[in-house]
């Protein structure tokens, strides 16, 4: 990208992605229970919100054309948006809610799940969806297009509409550990001997 003129579509996209990559790697670097998890988190859901329909506005209309017969790399995007947008629903319900250990711990696991959703999202967009829109597109509607995706995040709702049967993704995550002293404590007091 020249010094002397604005990033097109492509490169604006890749530029929001980073931005919320080091978002979600400054929320990783706090510790679990630092109230400042809670506003951080809430200002890297505002943006991946307004960047998903800024996406959806400007990139996935384009991202159909020069696709391959039986690609579904379009239908799957708008799905992974779909269950991005649940999740922050669901994060700001936790976050709301974070009155204690329990709430907290919740919140903590779905800032996990959003990270992880988000950033897998991100790399397939840039490995499967770019490249075809780079290729099918002229670098003048690029450039254009970057400025209308500039001008729909900045004026865009934070707030997630609700889609379609939005829901968010299946929470893979590994339980937790439990320390030892409670894994002591529920076998001799419980009897349970299937812990070793």
């Amino acid at each position: 990208m020249a010094a002397d003129r604005e990033p097109d579509l492509l490169e604006q996209l890749t530029t929001d992605h980073e931005v919320l990559r080091v978002r979600f790697s400054e929320l990783a670097g706090l510790p679990l229970g630092d109230p400042r998890r809670y506003q951080l988190a809430a200002v890297a859901a505002d943006a991946l919100v307004r960047h998903l329909t800024a996406e959806e506005e400007h990139l996935y209309p384009i991202a159909r054309h020069g696709r391959p017969p039986g690609d579904d790399a379009v239908d799957h995007g708008l799905q992974a948006h779909a269950a991005l947008r649940a999740l922050v629903r669901e994060l700001r319900v936790a976050a709301a809610d974070a009155t204690g250990p329990a709430g907290s711990a919740e919140f903590d696991r779905l800032v996990a799940r959003l990270v992880e959703a988000a950033t897998g999202h991100f790399g397939l967009e840039e490995a499967r969806l770019f490249p075809t829109v780079r290729e099918h597109t002229a670098p003048v509607r690029l450039t254009a297009m970057g400025a209308q995706l500039r001008a729909t995040e900045a004026t865009a709702s934070a707030m997630p509409r609700p889609g379609p049967r939005a829901q968010a993704p299946p929470d893979e995550l590994v339980d937790p550990e439990l320390p030892w002293r409670e894994r002591m404590h529920r076998r001799f007091r419980f009897g349970d001997s299937s812990e070793d």
